[in-house]
């Protein structure tokens, strides 16, 4: 019976890893092509506050309403960095680094507040920072099911449409193409994977499903939807390798793994690469 639980567990962990693997892959790789390397880390770290607010307004930690004030600081957050690159002298790296630490730091004094109540019904405030994969329930399961499929269609039907708008703004406007509503989208659906995937990694540990995927294929000279497809099967394969490994080694999360996974997938195609620009000095530098 136990071995059966187990199992069952296993699945659900798998599964909850893998979908939320591809879909980082997939949405982040957009984002940091576009030059916001970092903007997966400033959108984890911006729904903690969200998070906390939803607590202190509500009581409780109720997933929906707290997935949804995650959702609205994250937008915000997003807002103020396309705000201040586009209006100050301000660099995007230097804008995402402020909003950041600051929307951070207010998730840790809030959390501070929340810890000094002694408020029941507020257990679990931890995953939102640190990640328990194995902790995922059926309904953040549904969730993040939903989610994937609905970013996957999204990418897939309006691929073309977002590389005109993501990467050559202006040509899309001649075109007639509504620039910045179809950036607020591409955003709102970057936020909402974020929020749900914090479940599973972290908002500390998120970042890295959204940055190292892609920057493995960046090492090699792909197209834009090879590239994509090629990150969204490594993330996919960490996540099923993770969830066995947290199994199979105790006591350790599987979050944690997915990311050094990952990390070791990019030290091997970096050495890959170094070895095939030896072999190829002619070969155009990646």
């Amino acid at each position: 019976m136990s071995d059966m639980l187990v199992n069952a567990n296993l699945i659900w962990v798998m599964l909850g890893t893998f979908l939320l693997g591809i879909t980082a892959a997939a949405i982040g790789g957009l984002a940091v092509l576009r030059a916001r390397a970092l903007i997966g880390d400033v959108l984890a770290h911006a729904a903690i506050p969200g998070v906390m607010f939803g607590v202190i307004l509500i009581g409780s930690l109720s997933p929906l309403l707290v997935v949804g004030f995650a959702l609205l600081t994250g937008l915000i957050a997003y807002h103020l960095i396309h705000s201040l690159t586009l209006h100050t002298k301000l660099r995007s790296d230097t804008a995402m680094a402020i909003i950041l630490a600051t929307f951070f730091a207010l998730g840790m004094l809030l959390l501070s507040y929340i810890q000094a109540q002694h408020w029941p019904n507020t257990a679990g405030l931890d995953r939102i920072l640190f990640g328990q994969a194995a902790a995922i329930t059926r309904a953040e399961l549904i969730q993040l099911l939903v989610l994937s499929l609905v970013t996957l269609i999204y990418l897939i039907i309006f691929f073309p449409r977002l590389k005109l708008v993501l990467f050559n703004p202006s040509y899309a406007k001649s075109l007639g193409i509504h620039v910045a509503r179809e950036e607020f989208i591409f955003a709102l659906v970057l936020v909402m994977v974020v929020v749900v995937g914090m479940h599973i990694v972290g908002a500390i540990l998120m970042a890295g499903a959204l940055l190292i995927p892609i920057t493995i294929m960046r090492l090699w000279p792909l197209g834009l939807g090879l590239m994509l497809s090629f990150a969204a099967s490594l993330a996919a394969i960490a996540a099923v390798a993770s969830s066995l490994l947290s199994l199979w080694v105790e006591q350790s999360p599987t979050g944690p793994w997915m990311i050094v996974i990952l990390g070791l997938f990019f030290m091997l195609s970096w050495l890959a690469h170094q070895l095939y620009q030896r072999l190829n000095p002619t070969s155009r530098h990646v």
